[in-house]
């Protein structure tokens, strides 16, 4: 076998490999004998079918499926120990006819080099938002805490804030039990001061802002003209709050995290602070992306692309339709490579320990969410097992152990102007930002 390679240009190659029929024989006899001894041809014993019959049957075939094979082996192989960077996969270079009885055989693939660049992150100035929360803002985490871990109170009457246990009947249908919260109807007019055992009959229009919303609260279809509801009151309830006292800090935090009410809110700031400068961080990341792109450049082999999307994707027809592609395409293609070759540089690599540790704040954060803090180690081991056993989940924390590390050497490396906003500023800038982002 010899394999060359000829350069057609800075970003394009043709990879030649020649087959002698030593290469490929044996394994082509190999397999022509298993076929022997089980073909089945009329005339002839099961296995005594003479070799001339089964190469004249099946000879072709079978050298084009070993050839096929070695040839993708020996290109993928030449890559790797060339340390060739590509970009999509080799195009084989189709021949007119090929004679398999050949002493030798050439084949020809094409393939795109990756450009070479360098990237200057010291030349990147982007802006670093810093979330001051508010005391206001921390009031609002206290009382939704102590709402969530309240606990129920029957009332007398409904009134604002209540939560009712009803039977609903649509249209003098059978009733079906259900929930009814008083601050989530578009007019609780009709149920304030209604009593257990009362009667309420209104139209899903009067109390639903859509035929949407009317029929996923009613279980059954709802058109725009709404329908007849006729509604017993069962129950009438309302969440009484906690207090915000010791046993409060123990659910929202586990037992002992903090001792105090100043601890509490400390700790209640420090945590949306953290969650709040966790998207600010993403925000750097954009910046950063929007400004590599504006500040790198570099060639792409466009023919070479233009002709491989036409090869490799079945529903791309023409080669119009491919440059098309390869142009919404080309903004992402040209960052994954400024991506590969700040990682190359900075030797980023991640591993299964990292993605372990990863996916174990992940589901911490999840569960406390719920307001589960203490998990026995069996289960969380057993939680845990199950998310990175899951390979779309894996990659998914993979990518953000990735993208963690590439953010760390954008901070030391860019210029970060610091700026410190509001959360209401906060969210107007991002939202504007992504507003940008979605018209780029």
């Amino acid at each position: 076998m010899n394999i060359t390679r000829n350069t057609t240009d800075n970003l394009s190659a043709v990879i030649s490999i020649t087959l002698a029929k030593a290469d490929y024989q044996e394994k082509v006899d190999n397999v022509l004998n298993q076929y022997r001894k089980t073909a089945s041809i009329k005339g002839f014993r099961k296995g005594q079918v003479p070799m001339s019959f089964v190469k004249k049957q099946y000879g072709d075939a079978v050298v084009f499926d070993t050839v096929n094979e070695l040839l993708q082996k020996s290109v993928t192989e030449y890559i790797n120990e060339e340390k060739l960077s590509i970009l999509g996969n080799p195009i084989p270079v189709i021949k007119d006819a090929i004679d398999w009885n050949a002493e030798e055989l050439t084949f020809d693939f094409e393939i795109g080099l990756a450009p070479e660049f360098d990237v200057d992150l010291s030349k990147i100035e982007v802006e670093s938002l810093k979330v001051a929360v508010a005391d206001e803002e921390v009031q609002k985490y206290v009382d939704n805490f102590s709402q969530r871990f309240g606990s129920l109170k029957s009332l007398e009457a409904a009134e604002e804030g209540a939560i009712l246990k009803v039977d609903q009947a649509v249209n003098g249908e059978e009733a079906k039990a259900s929930f009814i919260r008083i601050e989530d109807l578009k007019d609780a007019s009709a149920f304030i001061g209604k009593k257990v055992g009362d009667i309420v009959e209104v139209n899903s229009k009067d109390i639903y802002d859509t035929a949407e919303e009317a029929t996923q609260n009613l279980g059954t279809e709802v058109s725009e003209e709404g329908v007849n509801i006729s509604i017993t009151i069962k129950e009438i309830n309302t969440v009484a709050k906690a207090e915000v006292n010791q046993e409060l800090f123990d659910k929202v935090y586990g037992e002992g995290a903090v001792d105090s009410e100043e601890a509490f809110r400390n700790k209640i700031k420090e945590e949306s602070e953290n969650m709040y400068n966790k998207e600010a961080d993403k925000q750097i990341i954009n910046d950063v992306v929007a400004a590599l792109l504006e500040n790198t450049s570099f060639e792409l082999p466009k023919e070479f692309l233009t002709k491989w999307l036409t090869f490799s994707n079945e529903q791309i027809t023409s080669e119009e339709q491919a440059a098309e592609e390869l142009a919404k395409m080309e903004k992402s293609l040209r960052y994954q490579l400024i991506e590969a070759k700040i990682a190359e540089v900075n030797n980023v690599e991640v591993n299964a320990e990292e993605v372990k540790e990863a996916a174990v704040v992940a589901i911490k954060e999840q569960l406390k969410m719920y307001g589960q803090t203490s998990i026995p180690e069996e289960s969380m081991n057993q939680i845990i097992a199950g998310a990175l056993s899951n390979q779309e989940e894996y990659n998914r924390l993979s990518y953000q152990v990735f993208t963690d590390k590439m953010l760390a050497i954008f901070k030391e490396n860019v210029k970060l102007n610091e700026k410190e906003v509001t959360f209401d500023e906060f969210v107007e800038i991002i939202t504007k930002k992504n507003e940008e982002l979605a018209e780029a």
